[in-house]
């Protein structure tokens, strides 16, 4: 009997650990790129890079409730502050006021996001939904 508690705990335990989704090591290889909130956000449409970091600024005074629209998104993580908690990448993040939440993507696409200006009222006002275009790293050709 103790063998099964203590195979089950393991397997848990193992479990666990190997199948969240984390965010790995910061890798930012480009750019960062502001997105600044206040009562609209600007801008409302951001192309960035892949390696780019992009940083939501909330320049409230009160905190706001930031969410990802894809799902999936977590998958297309390379670094970031403020959306993982436990270990476990988020889609939905509280930026206090005069901080910032910030993601670097490691695959192309589109990532839709909304922004609630009072974090504790889901049903409160919304900015318009801004959309982040990651593209390729664009490759540089030598002259010579």
């Amino acid at each position: 009997m103790r063998y099964m508690i203590v195979l089950c705990l393991l397997l848990l335990a193992t479990s666990l650990t190997s199948g969240c989704g984390t965010t790995p090591s910061t890798k930012l290889t480009g750019a960062v790129r502001y997105v600044n909130i206040r009562t609209d956000i600007a801008p409302r449409q951001l192309i960035v890079q892949i390696g780019d970091e992009i940083r939501w600024q909330n320049l409230n005074a009160e905190p706001v409730r930031l969410r990802l629209l894809e799902e999936g998104t977590p998958a297309l993580l390379e670094c970031g502050k403020g959306f993982s908690r436990f270990g476990v990448v988020q889609d939905t993040v509280t930026i206090a006021p005069q901080q910032y939440a910030s993601l670097c993507f490691a695959k192309p696409g589109i990532v839709r996001f909304n922004v609630w200006l009072d974090a504790d009222n889901p049903q409160g006002i919304m900015t318009p939904t801004g959309s982040i275009r990651i593209e390729p790293r664009a490759g540089f050709k030598r002259t010579s």
